[in-house]
């Protein structure tokens, strides 16, 4: 294993299962850069990113910039020969990059060039895909156009949820970085720039995405309410009542788009522009999470098919 000075650039929770691999094989990470603590919740508390609270466990010095120019000192002085980046949530400049010998390397949660840019884990459900993965890649000033050291692929089952597919990425960045890192650090795997013919970019998600669209097919909707699962999630209103929907899978049924009955299994259900959803749980505004039938208990709903 090489001993190179590492810097780490990560924020969200995706950021901590790699550098806790890193720091479980004793690599030595000279510092960790995040983003600066935020106002989160209804109370507006003050907040600090996911990966900050777990450097300041392992007694790791943290950087946080508003601009990442102005640490360029602290950043020579600490001679990093590399730097990780994961998930830290800004461009990273060229001044910056330049700093690092080896320049940086950066765990991507996406097979690229596809799925480029800011949402790439909830696209691969969005899209129904079979198989997504993470990409090793060279970073450069750009947004996920570095050439790319190496990828490990995921199978889908078509089941997983936003906060599920995550973990499942987040974990294995962690091990192909573990696998690959002194390799990639060595030069004996060499940087391959991506085919532009087969580049895909995804889009920054808002709150209104999450806003159910019933003309669209059930099949779609089941996605978007597993994709967007936590955030935006999925609303809508049923008998009057806004919701969330958590969970749900289709049937062939079709009639008015939008419009809620109960099946003769008495589960709650939704016509789309195609087939059905039946709703399995839902959130009710101002209330606990429940089963559809739970809801129709307190929400009766005509029969239909």
């Amino acid at each position: 294993m090489t001993q190179d000075r590492l810097i780490y650039f990560g924020t969200d929770a995706f950021s901590v299962p790699p550098l806790i691999q890193l720091l479980s094989e004793d690599r030595e990470v000279v510092a960790v850069v995040t983003k600066p603590d935020s106002r989160t919740g209804r109370g507006r508390e003050l907040s600090s990113p996911a990966v900050k609270r777990l450097a300041d466990a392992r007694g790791i010095p943290v950087l946080q910039p508003d601009r990442l120019p102005s640490i360029a000192a602290e950043i020579k002085q600490l001679k990093p020969s590399s730097g990780v980046v994961v998930a830290y949530g800004k461009i990273i400049p060229q001044s910056i990059i330049d700093l690092f010998p080896k320049g940086l390397i950066n765990i991507h949660p996406s097979l690229l060039p596809r799925y480029r840019g800011p949402s790439p884990i909830e696209s691969a459900i969005l899209n129904g895909d079979d198989v997504t993965g993470v990409t090793l890649m060279q970073l450069d000033a750009e947004m996920d156009t570095g050439p790319t050291y190496d990828a490990a692929k995921l199978q889908l089952t078509g089941k997983e949820t936003r906060p599920d597919l995550y973990e499942q990425l987040a974990e294995l960045g962690a091990s192909h970085l573990s696998a690959k890192l002194d390799a990639i650090l060595e030069g004996r795997i060499v940087p391959i720039p991506q085919d532009k013919s087969l580049v895909s970019i995804t889009r920054l998600l808002e709150k209104s995405d999450g806003d159910i669209d019933w003309s669209q097919p059930a099949d779609q909707i089941e996605r978007e309410i597993r994709a967007y699962l936590l955030w935006p999630s999925s609303r809508t209103e049923l008998a009057g009542t806004q919701v969330t929907i958590t969970s749900a899978h289709t049937q062939p049924a079709s009639g008015q788009p939008g419009l809620a009955f109960r099946t003769a299994a008495a589960e709650l259900a939704v016509y789309a522009g195609e087939g059905s959803l039946i709703v399995d749980t839902l959130k009710p505004a101002g209330k606990r999470e429940m089963t559809g039938p739970e809801f129709l208990a307190g929400h009766p709903l005509p029969e239909r098919i």
